[in-house]
């Protein structure tokens, strides 16, 4: 789900950012959780999440991307090559 915030960021810089500042089963705090995009990273790579969001509109938007995926199966905890 792109572009469901006006300062979304790609899914899979934040899924580096966690996986370099964090290990399974810590927990990730995003105190502007906006779409969800920082949850739906932590979970898919094993780490417990804790999001606050302002907005009821984006909240529900993060709760159900987070919900989705909780359903999925976890990301590699190696990291992809990023291609510049």
């Amino acid at each position: 789900m792109r572009g469901q915030h006006p300062t979304q960021k790609p899914d899979r810089l934040v899924a580096e950012w966690i996986r370099l500042f964090s290990n399974k089963g810590e927990t990730v705090l995003d105190p502007f959780m906006g779409s969800g995009t920082t949850g739906v990273a932590a979970v898919r790579l094993g780490r417990n999440f804790v999001g606050c969001e302002i907005d009821p509109k984006y909240y529900d938007i993060a709760c159900k991307r987070i919900e989705a995926a909780l359903k999925e199966e976890a990301l590699p905890e190696e990291p992809e090559r990023l291609k510049a």
